[in-house]
């Protein structure tokens, strides 16, 4: 491995006084060099900046540099994101979450030179620890497609299985994802106007689209903490949120005639997610596929179509679905069509193309 090649840590922090000091020094504790850490200041209104700036001093080596961007008002971390990779010094970027930590001194070190070795554009670490503590946490094993991980092979090396996958349901954990620099720059970063919601499974759906090379390693190098000022805590936001960014992407595969290859492509595994009811956690999302297949019922075989006919009847019963304000989401979804990152998207899959 080229030692010269620098790493950069991205860290979106907004009043994250209780746990930034925890990520920064665990990415003080990393045995790779030379390393970058940058710490994206989202309008904090506590004591995050103090506090990264008292860790100056305890820097461990000259190879090693800490710096902070302050970006003013709270615009959400997926422009902060945006922020840090577009700052960023390294050839290859991490993720840390303000309240994550790295548990595995050589984290970096390992991805880097997985990537290197088998050229990925981009590379997560398969599981992960999660608790609300270090010392309380469990291992968590995650998967493409619930209670069937010997299947994951099969999303991980086909961009188009994972796309459709995680229309449903995202495994990769953004804490321990690295994204070559040059990738990021030619293929788009995350897109500022999702906000808190949904920036790392957006920027992976288009990723897959654009069949970016991606490696999954062997591991839990990451500690994902649980509090309960997380976003993810927000059931109902979260839903709607998740529905924005992929219904997005659908309506880009319709309109480009995408969409009956992907799920001609998908559809084996479809009644895995019904079984384990994943589609009532993405009820736009499914009325969107299952009246596609209705509307082209010429296209599918007989199974998939009676399928898709009951469970559309079975979505709209759900209260996910009737929670849902229709009127209020196809506003917010024109807006999120209108953004200036899923332009650029738009254009580079039409460049590269889809098959």
């Amino acid at each position: 491995m080229n030692e010269n090649t620098r790493v950069s840590v991205v860290i979106p922090a907004y009043n994250a006084e209780d746990f930034v000091e925890d990520a920064v020094k665990s990415c003080f504790r990393q045995t790779y060099r030379p390393m970058e850490i940058v710490v994206v200041n989202d309008g904090s209104t506590d004591a995050t900046v103090n506090k990264v700036k008292s860790l100056a001093s305890s820097l461990p080596t000259d190879s090693f540099e800490l710096r902070i961007i302050d970006i003013g008002n709270n615009m959400g971390a997926a422009n902060a994101l945006n922020v840090g990779f577009s700052n960023a010094e390294g050839e290859h970027i991490c993720w840390l979450s303000a309240d994550d930590i790295f548990i595995d001194k050589k984290k970096v070190k390992k991805q880097l030179a997985h990537m290197k070795r088998t050229q990925a554009n981009w590379s997560y670490f398969k599981n992960c620890y999660m608790g609300t503590t270090l010392s309380n946490s469990k291992l968590v094993l995650t998967s493409y497609l619930p209670r069937l991980p010997i299947l994951d092979s099969l999303f991980i090396h086909n961009p188009d299985l994972r796309l459709a996958s995680l229309l449903f349901r995202n495994s990769i954990n953004g804490s321990s994802v690295m994204i070559k620099k040059e990738a990021a720059e030619s293929y788009g970063q995350f897109d500022p106007n999702t906000r808190n919601i949904d920036g790392d499974g957006d920027l992976w759906m288009r990723y897959s689209a654009l069949k970016l090379k991606l490696e999954a390693i062997e591991g839990a190098p990451v500690f994902y903490r649980e509090h309960r000022k997380q976003t993810s805590k927000r059931k109902d936001q979260m839903i709607y949120g998740c529905e924005l960014t992929r219904i997005r992407i659908l309506k880009t595969f319709e309109k480009n005639s995408k969409l009956e290859i992907l799920i001609k492509k998908f559809a084996p595994f479809l009644p895995v997610i019904l079984k384990t009811r994943q589609h009532f956690k993405r009820p736009l999302v499914s009325e969107f596929l299952f009246n596609y297949i209705i509307n082209n019922r010429a296209k599918f075989d007989w199974f998939l179509f009676k399928m898709a006919e009951k469970s559309l009847n079975d979505i709209k019963n759900h209260g996910n679905y009737r929670n849902m304000d229709k009127n209020k989401f196809l506003k917010d979804l024109e807006l999120l069509m209108r953004s200036d990152i899923f332009k650029k998207f738009e254009e580079k899959l039409r460049e590269v193309g889809y098959q």
